[in-house]
């Protein structure tokens, strides 16, 4: 958890400059971590010519003991009223949807496999999509659990298992909300104060489970230049279309959130922070089938040690990394445990859940659980099936979750 002199949270922060351990700092000095809005070459900490070192560039970025997630099972949650009121809105968290479910089928897995995030491409699920009304116009992060909890306890997300290592969350916030949480040191997309652009964190649920999330916000042109980024000199900019801003917001809190959920007890580095820290700023593809994504780079320790620190930030492997050692001992078994997750992937993703944050209730979209229906039980009918499909669909995912 977070302290008051030390607010630091995985994410994108907006610092102006780097404090003497290395860690990026906001506009008010205080350490927040992630992915900050200086130019890339200065976050990147990349040699800058010369003879390469003589030792990894990171050595200081290692296992700590904690938590690693061995099979990414996405949630995908959008909150505010624009996701579903606006002509663009239910077509581009659609889309964002799909980059989440392309991003664990892609190369990009074969590079986290190195920690244990998976056994490589393919290694993870997309399991379902959310909206959520009634958002406030500005939350902290303590708003954000309680939202997440009161979805979780209406069955619009599922509770994570107790001993979590698949369950992670990604929400996407439109341009009617905003975070700014002083204790954690964070602005996002507020009219004035403005210092990240994403994070990741946890809490424990009402039922003493670990939930992993992290927070994107809109990052539309406004949001951007109420950051000081109009003018360039930030990891992400104005040329770059809004649905590429987030992708790559999401590429670098994705690979941080799996392989250190718990911040910090999983892979980091005192000096090094994040593996999406080390690489921030810099820009790359993904290809999956017709797609093609703009993606951060991460950080691979192997290509640091096997070149020295010559070069380490990469977007793609060819094949799966070797996982690392030292490293969680249960890695192993926990994704070999994971491989048959893949026979549920024809059944994903479930039906899209709307949830209201003010009245705590949550829906299905009938035409969409009808279509669900068609397509596996046709030409059985719902209710020769089973008498309530929708609880059966939460319980269907909550086994999906806690399969071991």
């Amino acid at each position: 958890m977070a302290t008051a002199t030390e607010p630091k949270v995985g994410g994108v922060s907006a610092a102006p400059a780097k404090t003497g351990t290395g860690h990026p700092v906001s506009k008010s000095g205080r350490k927040i971590g992630g992915v900050s809005k200086k130019a890339a070459h200065e976050l990147a900490a990349k040699p800058a010519g010369g003879p390469a070192p003589a030792a990894p560039a990171h050595a200081d970025f290692v296992w700590n003991g904690g938590p690693v997630i061995t099979c990414p099972m996405i949630y995908t949650t959008f909150w505010g009223a624009s996701w579903t009121t606006t002509p663009s809105g239910l077509s581009e968290a659609g889309r964002l949807s799909q980059f989440c479910q392309d991003l664990v089928a892609s190369q990009f897995m074969n590079v986290l496999s190195q920690y244990g995030s998976s056994n490589g491409a393919g290694g993870g699920l997309f399991m379902q999509a959310s909206f959520v009304n009634s958002v406030p116009a500005s939350i902290s992060d303590t708003d954000i659990h309680n939202i997440l909890q009161t979805a979780i306890n209406s069955g619009a997300i599922p509770e994570p298992p107790a001993n979590n290592t698949t369950h992670v969350i990604i929400i996407y916030l439109d341009s009617g909300v905003a975070v700014k949480d002083a204790g954690l040191g964070i602005a996002m997309c507020e009219p004035s104060g403005d210092n990240a652009f994403g994070y990741h964190y946890f809490f424990k649920t009402a039922a003493g489970n670990p939930c992993y999330y992290a927070v994107i916000p809109s990052l539309d042109d406004t949001c951007l230049k109420n950051t000081g980024c109009g003018g360039g000199g930030c990891s992400l900019n104005l040329g770059q279309t809004q649905e590429q801003r987030r992708t790559q917001v999401t590429s670098h809190e994705f690979a941080e959130m799996v392989t250190d959920p718990a911040f910090p007890t999983g892979w980091f580095g005192p000096s090094s922070d994040e593996n999406g820290d080390i690489c921030n700023g810099e820009t790359a593809f993904i290809t999956v089938g017709a797609n093609t994504w703009d993606v951060q780079p991460t950080y691979s320790k192997t290509d640091d040690i096997a070149t020295n620190g010559a070069s380490y930030c990469r977007a793609t492997a060819p094949a799966p990394i070797p996982k690392l050692s030292p490293g969680p001992a249960s890695i192993t078994a926990a994704m070999a445990s994971a491989q048959h997750m893949a026979n549920y992937r024809p059944f994903l993703p479930l039906p899209t859940v709307f949830h209201d944050a003010n009245t705590k209730q949550t829906t299905w979209d009938h035409n969409e659980v009808q279509r669900y229906m068609h397509r596996f039980f046709y030409p059985l009918q719902k209710d020769q099936v089973m008498g309530n499909f929708t609880a059966t669909l939460r319980q269907f995912a909550d086994i999906l979750d806690k399969k071991k």
